[in-house]
């Protein structure tokens, strides 16, 4: 659990990513980390020529940039840290272009409003789920209007090394936010939907506790290296089983966080996302996209940044 030493907060000037640059400004002072601000204009790296026709003058690049600029000098003005933010403007797709300064800058972490200005109705923004995918770094996804401390955060284990790396997450996040720490596995229903077979349900009327403890118990041994700082967090561990094949785990831990006030939940991504994730879902993307909490996300360690 190395501290963080390069965060970099993502800003388009809407309250959520306000709410961002506020939470990111608080974990670089846990840390003592460096922070910086990136605001990146969703216009062609190319400058554009005028149509001949055009009676007006085309905004140039450098037009485009002093406005940042003033934004930036007008925005969180009550917010003390914020002088000493550095703030600079790029130009490009803002998922794609913020996982590139990510990776050129060395980041630990790149932190991000779930929604812009022109997602709030979304339960993410497109360019918090490019960061999400592409990202080489540890990605903070913050709903808006969450600048407290994290007060109940949830690790979703899948028993996967990236896995183990949120939990050690989790715990220091918990630890520095004196938060509630939750350790959460979904677990599929042994019947795969089907109904409980008749000798099961006599002889073992007792097999779901059975299980479910079982279940519980491969966690704890999941989490033994960490078993120290845990226990001293006193975290709370949970096997959920799935009631429904189709739903899938994201939807089971889903509503373990609603139904927990989780307002933190970490958890490993893929390696690789593939079209699958986007139409159908995986448990990540399901719970980056429809989970009403902030999502830490926890990349696996050989990765670079996603195209």
């Amino acid at each position: 659990m190395d501290r963080l030493t390069n965060i970099i907060a993502a800003v388009d000037f809407s309250p959520c990513s306000e709410v961002a640059l506020r939470q990111a400004a608080r974990i670089a002072a846990w840390n003592k980390a460096r922070l910086s601000a990136v605001h990146v204009l969703d216009i062609p790296m190319i400058q554009p020529a005028p149509p001949v026709l055009l009676s007006i003058d085309m905004p140039t690049h450098d037009m485009l940039n002093e406005d940042a600029k003033a934004h930036w000098a007008q925005f969180a003005p009550d917010m003390p840290a914020k002088k000493d933010v550095a703030f600079d403007t790029l130009f490009g797709t803002p998922g794609s272009e913020l996982a590139r300064a990510a990776e050129a800058r060395g980041a630990d972490l790149l932190v991000v409003g779930a929604v812009g200005l022109m997602s709030r109705a979304r339960g993410i923004g497109s360019t918090a789920g490019g960061c999400i995918r592409r990202a080489p770094c540890k990605v903070l996804a913050v709903r808006e209007g969450h600048t407290r401390p994290f007060s109940a955060v949830a690790a979703c284990v899948d028993f996967s090394p990236t896995s183990l790396e949120a939990l050690s997450q989790a715990v220091r996040v918990a630890a520095q936010d004196n938060a509630a720490l939750h350790v959460v596995h979904a677990y599929d229903n042994p019947w795969k939907g089907m109904s409980r077979p008749e000798s099961v349900r006599v002889n073992m009327p007792d097999f779901d506790a059975k299980m479910q403890a079982a279940v519980e118990a491969r966690l704890r041994e999941f989490a033994a290296p960490l078993a120290h700082e845990l226990g001293a967090l006193r975290a709370h561990y949970h096997a959920v089983q799935q009631t429904s094949q189709r739903e899938g785990h994201g939807k089971g831990l889903i509503s373990f966080i609603t139904q927990h006030g989780i307002d933190l939940a970490v958890l490993g991504v893929r390696s690789r996302w593939n079209v699958r994730d986007f139409l159908l879902g995986s448990t990540a993307e399901r719970i980056c996209r429809d989970a009403d909490c902030s999502i830490l996300t926890i990349r696996p360690v050989a990765d670079g940044p996603k195209e």
